[in-house]
């Protein structure tokens, strides 16, 4: 379990998904390994407890997996979706340079996907967006390396 007691920012969506995720692996997957476990205690009477050892540990990842979901949810905040002054958690960053355009959504660093362009706060890039404001300019590398100025267009 994370003892980390900073708080999260997560996005409405997210706060969703995790506490789905909890639910399924409280009701159903906890039922499924205690009857795995349950099958390898009678199995194990032998001199063989390897699957007992195995469903032994299978239960600790499902706890520890349950441990860390209700840490994050405890120090979890939904982030606010109005528009902001100054780009934070849950922001949408929209950035401009001539006709080429950068969109990035500041996230926690749980939720980061840069599929996405979701990009985390503590990164070195989210760093760099964290407190813009429209109008600011920002240097940026692009897709060949090449270090552009764009200007924060929006911000959501």
């Amino acid at each position: 379990m994370n003892l980390n007691i900073k708080s999260l920012f997560l996005s409405k969506e997210k706060k969703k998904e995790l506490e789905k995720e909890l639910k399924h692996l409280v009701t159903e997957e906890r039922n499924k390994i205690a009857e795995r476990l349950q099958e390898a205690r009678e199995a194990s009477l032998g001199d063989d407890q390897e699957e007992l050892i195995l469903a032994i540990e299978e239960k600790q990842k499902l706890e520890d997996r349950i441990d860390e979901i209700r840490d994050i949810l405890a120090r979890s905040e939904v982030t606010k979706e109005e528009c902001k002054i100054a780009a934070d958690a849950g922001t949408e960053i929209v950035l401009a340079h001539n006709k080429h355009i950068k969109v990035f959504r500041l996230v926690s660093p749980i939720e980061v996907d840069p599929s996405k362009n979701k990009i985390s706060l503590e990164s070195e890039m989210g760093q760099k967006l964290k407190g813009l404001k429209v109008g600011d300019k920002i240097k940026l590398k692009n897709e060949e390396g090449v270090e552009l100025e764009y200007t924060v267009l929006y911000l959501c």
